[in-house]
C-alpha cells in the first residue's frame, strides 16, 4: 500500500499537466482525447485506401514495402482503437464523479494527493512499527540463543575465544543482524515495490520507451555485485578487529591494578591504539565501499532518466513513434504523457538512494550472521547422556581411575592417575606447582572429560549422570575468588537462591564473615563492585566460602581456599571447616600445614601422576616428595 500510494502521488502529475494547466475540466479532456484518437483512426484509414487503390499499379520490387507500411498503419488504428475504448470506459465515471469546472478539478486533484500521502504514512507507520517489532524480536531471540550456548560452552572453548569476542558477537553483531533484518523488511522490501510501481506506471504509459531507457542496469548491477562481494570481506575483516578491540580493552580494564603496578600505562595505550588503528582502518573501507554503492545508484538512475529524456524527447518533438528504426511508442506521445513519464522514472531515483543507504548494513548483517550461528548450532561435547543415572540423596564415595587428560593433544597434565575417596571422608591433594593439581580438580565437576580413563561416584561414570545434578551437589571454592557486582547477599545467596535471609546469616556466620559485612556501609546490601573489588582478599574469600557452605553439598573442592586470609580468621575458619566437612566427600588442594590437619588422608603428586597417598605419619616415612613440600613450607612460615 505505501508502494501504491507512492505511485498514486507521482501519477496525479498527468491530470495535472494535461487538464487544469490547460484550463480544462475532465469531461473536456475526455472528449478531446476521443475527438483526437478517432481522427487518427480517420487519417490513418483513408491512407490506407490509397495505399490500397495503387498497390497493384507499382511494380513488385516496391509492393513488399507497401505492405508493411499496411501493416505499420494497421498497428496504429489498433493502438488507437485501444486508447478510444479505454477513454470511452473512463467517460461514465467522469461524468459521474468528476467537477465540471477546471479550479475545482485542481482541488480534488491536491484533495486526492493529500489522501494517498495520508494513508500511505499510516500505512508506513505500520510496517515501521511492525518491522521494528520482527528486527528487535530477533534481536532478542537471537542473544538469548546465542547467551546459552556460551554458558554451556567448554572452559577451553571459552578461553580460545576470548571474552571480547564473545560479547562482541553476543551484543554487537546480533544487533546487526537485527538491523540488517529491519532494513530487509523495512528499506529493501519496501523501496524495491515503490520502484516496481513507478516502472509499472511508466510501462503503462509507453513500456518500450521503459525498456530503452533500461539499457545501462546490466553495467550497474555488475558493479554493484562487484562492490557487495568487496563490502563483505570488508564488514568480516572489520568486525574481526572490533572483537580484539573489546578483547584489549576488556583485558586492560580487568587487570588495571596490575597495569598500574608495573607502570604499563603506555604498553597498553600503545598496543590498543595499534588495535584501534586497524579498526578505523577498517571502518573507513567499508565507508568508501558505501559511497561507491551510492554513487553507483545514483548514476544508474540520472543514467535511466538522461535516456529517457533524450528519447522522449525527439519523440514528442518530431511526432514520431520510431527512433533509430525502432519502435518507441503506439502513439505519438503528448506532453503530459511525457512529463508523467519522466516523473515515473524520478520516483524510481528516490528508492535507489535509500537502497544505497542500506546497502552497507545489509552486507554487515550477513557477515554478522556467519559468526553468531556457528555459535548457535554450536553443539558442547559436555552433554547430558540420553538417560541420566539419578543420583540417590546420600553419601557419595568418589573414584578416579586411570585418568588421563590434556589440554592440547599430545601435551597430558594428567598421566594415569587413580584414587579412591570413600564416602564422607576427606582427601588433600599436593605438589609442586604445574603438577595438575587443579586440572584434576576441574574434572570433578566436569568442567572437562577425561581423555582417557574414568571418574565415579558410586560406581557410577559421571559421564553417566545429569552434570547439573552432580554439580548442584558439589561446591567448589578456589583461590581466585569469583564475586558478582552485586550486593553481599546475592553473592552469598548465588546457588541456592531459594535459602532464607536466616539461613544466608548464618552461612556468613560460620565462615566468620557475619562481622565485617555487618559494618559495611548497608550490611548485608552493600554493593561489593566489580570482582568484589570494594572488599579484601580475606573477606572475598570468606564470602565464596559462606557461598559454598549454604549450598550444603555431598562433594566439597576447595582449591587454596583459605590462602588468602588472616592467621586469626584461619583458625576461625578451619573449626568451621572441621564441623562442615563430616560426612561429605571432601577434597581440597593445599599447601598449608594446619590446612593438612583437617584431612583423612594425602594424596602427593608430581608431573601429573600420583607418586604417594597416605596419612601425614605414613608419607613422612616413606615419601621423598612429601618431605620435600613439607620441609619447603616450614621455611615459608619460618
Amino acid at each position: 500500500m505505501v508502494a501504491l500510494c507512492w505511485g498514486a502521488n507521482l501519477g496525479a502529475v498527468y491530470p495535472f499537466v494535461e487538464v487544469v494547466l490547460r484550463s480544462k475540466t475532465l469531461h473536456e479532456w475526455s472528449d478531446e482525447q476521443i475527438q483526437q484518437y478517432e481522427t487518427r483512426i480517420e487519417n490513418l484509414s483513408t491512407d490506407m485506401a490509397k495505399i490500397c487503390a495503387s498497390i497493384d499499379e507499382q511494380p513488385a520490387s516496391n509492393r513488399e514495402l507497401l505492405v508493411k507500411e499496411l501493416r505499420a498503419k494497421q498497428a496504429d488504428i489498433d493502438a488507437n482503437g485501444r486508447e478510444v475504448a479505454r477513454a470511452q470506459w473512463l467517460r461514465p465515471w467522469i461524468d459521474r464523479y468528476a467537477p465540471n469546472d477546471p479550479f475545482k478539478t485542481l482541488v480534488v486533484i491536491i484533495c486526492l494527493l493529500l489522501t494517498a500521502t495520508f494513508l500511505r504514512g499510516v500505512f508506513l507507520i505500520g510496517n515501521m512499527m511492525l518491522v521494528a517489532r520482527v528486527g528487535q524480536r530477533t534481536i532478542l531471540d537471537l542473544q538469548n540463543d546465542v547467551f546459552r550456548n556460551v554458558l554451556s560452552m567448554e572452559l577451553s572453548e571459552l578461553d580460545v575465544k576470548g571474552t571480547g569476542d564473545l560479547i562482541s558477537r553476543i551484543r554487537g553483531e546480533t544487533n546487526m543482524i537485527g538491523t540488517a533484518i529491519t532494513n530487509l523488511l523495512g528499506k529493501t522490501l519496501r523501496e524495491p515495490l515503490k520502484m516496481l510501481v513507478c516502472l509499472g506506471g511508466a510501462a503503462l504509459i509507453n513500456w518500450r520507451l521503459l525498456l530503452f531507457s533500461l539499457l545501462v542496469c546490466p553495467v550497474a548491477i555488475y558493479l554493484m555485485l562487484v562492490l557487495a562481494r568487496s563490502t563483505k570481506r570488508a564488514n568480516r575483516r572489520a568486525m574481526e578487529e572490533s572483537a580484539k578491540l573489546l578483547n584489549r580493552l576488556y583485558q586492560a580494564l580487568t587487570y588495571s591494578r596490575v597495569v598500574k603496578a608495573f607502570t604499563m600505562e603506555n604498553h597498553e595505550r600503545s598496543r590498543f591504539q595499534v588495535v584501534a588503528k586497524d579498526v578505523y582502518g577498517r571502518a573507513m573501507k567499508i565507508s568508501l565501499y558505501g559511497a561507491l554503492a551510492r554513487v553507483n545508484n545514483e548514476l544508474l538512475g540520472v543514467s535511466i532518466i538522461g535516456l529517457a529524456v533524450l528519447a522522449g524527447g525527439y519523440l514528442v518533438i518530431n511526432g514520431a513513434v520510431m527512433l533509430f528504426g525502432i519502435r518507441l511508442a503506439d502513439t505519438p506521445m503528448s506532453m503530459g504523457e511525457v512529463i508523467t513519464f519522466f516523473a515515473f522514472l524520478c520516483g524510481v531515483a528516490d528508492p535507489l538512494r535509500k537502497m544505497s543507504d542500506v546497502y552497507g548494513s545489509l552486507q554487515a548483517g550477513m557477515v554478522s550472521a556467519e559468526r553468531v550461528f556457528p555459535l548457535i548450532d554450536q553443539v558442547p561435547t559436555i552433554k547430558n547422556p540420553t538417560h541420566p543415572i539419578d543420583l540417590k540423596n546420600e553419601p557419595l564415595t568418589l573414584c578416579v581411575h586411570d585418568v588421563w587428560f590434556g589440554y592440547e593433544p599430545n601435551r597430558p597434565i594428567l598421566k594415569g592417575v587413580s584414587f579412591e575417596v570413600p564416602a564422607g571422608t576427606s582427601l588433600a591433594i599436593i605438589g609442586p606447582n604445574g603438577c595438575g593439581k587443579s586440572t584434576l580438580i576441574n574434572l570433578l565437576p566436569r568442567f572437562f572429560d577425561p581423555s582417557s580413563g574414568k571418574i565415579t561416584l558410586n560406581g557410577h561414570d559421571l559421564r553417566q549422570l545429569n552434570f547439573k545434578q552432580l554439580r548442584r551437589r558439589t561446591s567448589y571454592v578456589t583461590q581466585l575468588t569469583m564475586l558478582f557486582a552485586d550486593t553481599v547477599e546475592n553473592n552469598i545467596r548465588y546457588g541456592s537462591p531459594s535459602a532464607s535471609q536466616l539461613e544466608v546469616v548464618n552461612a556468613a556466620r560460620r565462615a566468620h564473615a557475619d562481622q565485617f559485612i555487618r559494618e559495611l556501609p548497608e550490611g548485608y546490601e552493600s554493593e561489593i563492585g566489580e570482582h568484589g573489588g570494594k572488599l579484601s582478599g580475606g573477606q572475598r574469600q570468606r564470602i565464596s566460602l559462606a557461598r559454598a557452605i549454604l549450598k550444603d553439598p555431598k562433594i566439597i573442592l576447595l582449591d587454596e581456599a583459605t590462602s588468602q586470609i588472616d592467621p586469626q580468621s584461619e583458625i576461625l575458619i578451619h573449626e568451621t571447616l572441621k564441623e562442615f566437612i563430616k560426612g561429605r566427600t571432601t577434597i581440597m588442594i593445599t599447601h598449608r600445614l594446619s590446612t593438612l590437619e583437617l584431612v583423612d588422608r594425602i594424596l602427593v603428586m608430581d608431573e601429573g601422576k600420583v607418586v604417594d597417598c597416605g596419612t601425614h605419619a605414613e608419607l613422612m616415612q616413606r615419601c621423598e616428595v612429601y618431605r620435600r613440600l613439607r620441609d619447603s613450607e616450614l621455611k615459608e612460615v619460618a
